[in-house]
């Protein structure tokens, strides 16, 4: 008998590429791996969180069910009163009560008052792209045209380029996903224009459901979606399967019976590129209770009004205290010292960090080496594919500005000394070799009493050697 198969995450089902600063706000029920934000990961996941409440699945996890990838700067927040289970990554989990503090920078990222979130505009909408010929779409019938095309396979509709330009309203009707079968999927750029596709329903057996079944090095950006979706082995509210393209600043606000793959924005993810996303609501696995969606909105509209930041930074294990008489004093003050060129031998560097005792500011301290440097010295950037390949797609990637960390400390507070770092691996895994380099260091501050982060961050040129 064949294994089912029923992966669930509040943002992706399985991903095997990048996704970075997405939340998931959705409640999972059942399932073989259920994941607050992700089922399965095997990519890179960065800065993202998710509110999470999995129940009744055979691996539950606050945020990854499984990951054999990446993950950084994420964590999910997990407000049950009676923990009768811990998830399986239950180390990276937070109450929103003990994070109320911590210094995400949220306000230019979303808009506190709005439920779901939306993007800041100003800061969050991406520009499509130029084109030589943009379809228009401004009523249902222009998107069952559209959608009719493409899943007949007319090539000036598959690889069109296509900008919405009214918010749309099915009023509960059936919609019929755009790219329905694999061997027919969208290939083209599809610009929302900050505009929303709502209230739609796709039921029925079928392989793939989600506003796009299908996509195939696609650009979907700058759009949001409201909906529900019955009876496909692979859901998303954007789509049910991606590969490779993009899909940056959309939303998804679903209702998901799941049998296969499924996630509030993508069910499937394999080398696609997931940025400035979100997604609410509820999956379950098929034939579970759709009633259990009344519990669900309000815990929503509750938890959509915190401010969620990033996690606090910890002292770091290798600080040493010192007693230099020296006192806080009134104002904003913060001094340092540290060598000018930084030694590495096996992997330890020469610091010799001071933050002295009248500073008002816990220091961090990163070493950083731009891609220039390293293209100068080495050739290469030392990107991952799927780093470059993202970089690339925005169309934002200038190697005198982009810097990979080489070493970054735990917060070394006011009055201690740090005397050494551990040097990272380059972004691709890869080692720095041997030989001296020009570094700039990093200093982020943070408020020593109140752990706010400060505004403004120094940057230092700085020698490097690696022997």
């Amino acid at each position: 008998m064949k294994k089912k198969i029923c992966l669930m995450g509040g943002l992706a089902g399985l991903s095997n590429s990048y996704i970075k600063d997405c939340y998931a706000m959705v409640k999972l029920s059942g399932g073989q791996s259920s994941g607050g934000f992700i089922g399965c990961n095997y990519g890179e996941i960065y800065n993202s969180w998710c509110q999470t409440d999995s129940k009744r699945g055979k691996i539950m996890a606050g945020f990854a069910a499984k990951n054999e990838g990446i993950m950084e700067h994420i964590f999910y927040i997990d407000d049950r009163k009676k923990k009768k289970k811990e998830f399986a990554d239950s180390e990276l989990a937070l109450d929103s009560e003990s994070i109320q503090n911590l210094p995400w920078d949220y306000e230019r990222t979303w808009n506190r008052d709005e439920v779901p979130r939306r993007f800041k505009e100003d800061a969050f909408h991406i520009e499509s792209g130029a084109a030589d010929e943009w379809i228009e779409i401004d009523s249902i019938e222009g998107f069952t045209a559209f959608a009719d095309g493409v899943n007949r396979g007319n090539r000036q509709y598959q690889y069109a380029a296509c900008r919405l330009t009214a918010d749309l309203d099915f009023q509960g009707k059936k919609l019929i996903p755009i790219g329905e079968d694999d061997a027919l999927p969208f290939k083209g750029i599809f610009d929302g224009g900050n505009h929303s596709i709502t209230n739609f329903k796709i039921k029925g057996k079928r392989k793939y459901g989600g506003l796009f079944g299908c996509l195939k090095d696609a650009k979907i950006v700058n759009l949001t979606v409201d909906g529900m979706i019955q009876g496909a082995e692979y859901s998303g509210g954007i789509a049910g399967m991606m590969e490779g393209g993009i899909i940056s600043c959309c939303g998804s606000a679903i209702r998901i019976e799941a049998k296969k793959y499924a996630g509030g924005l993508v069910g499937k993810n394999r080398d696609g590129i997931l940025i400035k996303n979100y997604a609410v609501g509820l999956i379950h696995e098929h034939k579970r209770p759709w009633f259990l969606l009344l519990f669900l909105i309000p815990l929503l509209l509750l938890l959509l009004k915190l401010g969620i930041p990033y996690p606090s930074v910890p002292v770091d294990g290798n600080v040493q205290a010192i007693h230099d008489g020296l006192k806080p004093q009134n104002g904003n003050t913060a001094a340092f010292e540290f060598n000018r060129l930084i030694v590495f031998t096996d992997g330890i560097g020469e610091l010799a960090f001071y933050n002295p005792g009248n500073s008002t500011q816990d220091i961090v301290v990163k070493l950083t080496i731009s891609d220039q440097e390293l293209i100068d010295k080495l050739g290469v950037n030392h990107r991952t594919f799927l780093d470059q390949k993202r970089l690339e797609v925005l169309g934002e990637y200038d190697p005198e500005t982009y810097r990979q960390d080489l070493a970054v400390s735990g917060r070394v507070p006011a009055g201690s000394r740090l005397e050494t770092l551990t040097l990272n691996a380059l972004q691709d895994g890869t080692d720095l070799p041997p030989g001296t380099y020009k570094g700039i260091i990093e200093l982020v501050f943070y408020d020593s009493e109140s752990q706010e982060k400060a505004l403004l961050n120094s940057q230092l040129p700085v020698g490097i050697e690696i022997r």
